[in-house]
């Protein structure tokens, strides 16, 4: 048998290297199979809580909602057990961002965060989504007044057991129970606002008034519950979720 020629031991080589190459192309650019998806659920976007809410609630067209009312809503829509210490939410919180039960909120142009000293900038995502919806309506109004670029400042978000224990000692107004515990309140000032264009701490009336009514608007869509604590200068607010929708499985 006649040995290959030099000639045909490259065409050889080249058919086995194209060869290898294509195996390896279908092998690397193969589509894998599909995973499960499992929809992260957030029961304030895209819902009606007029016809359905997760707790009782009636259109308002004044901001009353006392701690109470804004109670039942927090402990059926958040934590089921309130933080008992400090060091028990600094041990806990990075599972629970991991697992998606709380969300860490920080400064932007639709907030920013001011004197947390007995707070973390913690909450439930449909606590957050109503912090935005808040504040996109607000942005607008003062748009269409013309009256600047402000933003509002959030005083307190989640407060442990031991925390709002301290906060008792120094503050007379402030109750045992309170609806911070569950990661769905939120306390928003109308004492001072940021202008976003130089970056100045002002009070302002006419940027009260937008403020107020954004919340009147929402609270009678019940999209929240609000209360206005003259003491503390601050709107106390509380999400409104809707009843729980299944969960979606998509495939990838």
């Amino acid at each position: 048998m006649t040995a290959p020629s030099n000639k045909q031991l490259i065409i050889y080589i080249s058919i086995a290297v194209i060869f290898s190459l294509l195996i390896a192309t279908y092998f690397l650019t193969k589509t894998p199979e599909s995973k499960p998806k499992v929809e992260i659920p957030n029961n304030y976007k895209g819902c009606n809580q007029l016809i359905n809410a997760s707790a009782p609630i009636e259109p308002a067209e004044i901001i009353r909602d006392i701690n109470t009312i804004q109670l039942v809503h927090a402990m059926k829509n958040g934590l089921k057990e309130p933080f008992a210490t400090n060091v028990e939410f600094d041990s806990t919180i990075n599972k629970m961002v991991e697992k998606y039960e709380l969300v860490e909120i920080k400064d932007c142009r639709l907030y920013h965060l001011k004197s947390l000293k007995h707070s973390h900038p913690y909450l439930i995502p449909e606590a957050v989504s109503m912090v935005d919806e808040i504040a996109y309506r607000f942005q607008a109004k003062l748009k269409e007044k013309k009256l600047g670029n402000y933003c509002f400042f959030l005083t307190s978000v989640l407060r442990t057991l031991e925390s709002q224990e301290k906060l008792s000692t120094r503050n007379g107004n402030a109750s045992d129970t309170t609806a911070h515990f569950y990661g769905t309140t939120v306390d928003i000032s109308y004492k001072h606002f940021l202008n976003l264009d130089n970056d100045s701490i002002v009070p302002k009336w006419e940027i009260i008034q937008e403020l107020t009514k954004t919340l009147l608007e929402m609270r009678k869509e019940c999209k929240l519950l609000a209360v206005r604590e003259r003491h503390q200068s601050c709107f106390h607010i509380t999400v409104v979720c809707c009843k729980p929708k299944e969960t979606k499985i998509e495939n990838l």
